[in-house]
Parts: C-alpha cells; sequence; structure tokens
C-alpha cells in the first residue's frame, strides 16, 4: 500500500505492508521515527492507493483501489490483538508483537480508519469503472 501523509503543505508517500481486518481498516508498522510516522503525530488526515491488478497482454483490465481517512498509533491492548493477526497473515516472525511490545523491535502498530474509498474497476464496472463509497 502506498500511504500520503503531509506537513506544511508538502505531501508524502511511502510503501508500507499492510493488514485489513474485518471492518477494512488497515494496519502496518513503522518506527516512530518515519517521516510518515511523524506527520501523523501532527495531522492525522492521510490517503493510501492500493494497486489490485494493472493492465497485462492476457488481462486487458485494472483493479484499483483510492482510501481517505485518519492513522492513528495503537494501544499496547490493540497492538496483541492486531499484532497476531499481522504476523499471521504476512507471515512475519512470530515474536515480532513480543518484540515491539518489550522495546526490542523499534516499530509500533498503526491503524487508518477509512471515511472514502475509491474504487477503479474497469473489469467490474466497464461503463463507470469509479466506483466511491462513503464510510
Amino acid at each position: 500500500m502506498q500511504l500520503a501523509t503531509v506537513k506544511d503543505n508538502k505531501p508524502w508517500v511511502c510503501n508500507v505492508h499492510f493488514y485489513a481486518d474485518e471492518e477494512n481498516n488497515l494496519y502496518w508498522i513503522s518506527t516512530p521515527a518515519r517521516r510518515h510516522s511523524e506527520e501523523i503525530k501532527d495531522n492525522a488526515n492521510v490517503a493510501a492507493a492500493i494497486k489490485v491488478h494493472e493492465d497485462t497482454p492476457d488481462e486487458m483490465y485494472v483493479i484499483g483501489i483510492s482510501i481517505e481517512g485518519t492513522a492513528e498509533l495503537l494501544t499496547e491492548e490493540e497492538t496483541k490483538v492486531i499484532g497476531r493477526r499481522y504476523v499471521e497473515k504476512l507471515k512475519k516472525a512470530p515474536t515480532l508483537v513480543e518484540d515491539i511490545l518489550s522495546g526490542k523491535n523499534p516499530h509500533k502498530f498503526y491503524r487508518l480508519k477509512q471515511t472514502n474509498i475509491v474504487l477503479f474497476d474497469t473489469k467490474n464496472f466497464p461503463d463507470q469503472p469509479r466506483q466511491e463509497y462513503k464510510v
């Protein structure tokens, strides 16, 4: 996923591995000192983009998702729950959550709560590929 933040009217985009829960919240880990983490601390409004499929010679369609929402640092209790799911889905080291909670690993878990989603899908909606959903 590409995550966009902004500070002093200057945008920033970075790539993060993510996990999505059943409510479509998106989770990732990062160190608090990273530029996007610092910017989230000052301005929780973020955007994200996820490429699902791009045109290929055999499959000529595009599917992508653009998201607006707010980002936040997870609490220790939330980290315990989400962390296990994140480790399982992304096949991360089994000790990742333990290491983060103990401070051995400097990363923290973050969540993006979606407020607006735009699906661009030329395969399933060829006549009107832009589908917008308010959350």
